[in-house]
């Protein structure tokens, strides 16, 4: 609960949909071990926009369904954006969620790290 606090989101409506808090641990373990943020980021570097097409599309459903509202909002604007062929948007809204994944990364892993308490 202390890291979704941190970040500004809501632990409890996630853990309503999710039903555990082991449930939610095992998830964001998973979702921070891959490396999906840094492939969308990859691919609108190098103009693959129907791959970052699709690697937003299953972001935005990961990171609502693990309760990262902002980040899956940004998410959302990105995928427009894409699909657009808006590259010059693409790359300033890439940016930004980047920023964003790593202050939540840092985040988890700093109160992950002292106590393993969500």
């Amino acid at each position: 609960m202390d890291f979704y606090n941190a970040i500004g989101e809501n632990y409890d409506l996630l853990l309503s949909r999710l039903l555990s808090s082991d449930r939610i641990e095992k998830y964001l373990t998973i979702f921070f071990s891959e490396n999906s943020i840094a492939d969308l980021k990859n691919q609108i570097i190098n103009n693959e926009f129907q791959s970052a097409i699709n690697t937003a599309h299953t972001l935005k459903g990961v990171t609502a369904t693990l309760g990262f509202d902002h980040l899956a909002s940004d998410i959302c604007g990105l995928h427009g954006v894409l699909k657009n062929n808006e590259s010059e948007k693409a790359g300033i809204l890439c940016q930004q969620i980047v920023e964003e994944y790593e202050r939540i990364y840092k985040l988890w892993c700093n109160i992950h790290s002292k106590d393993g308490v969500l």
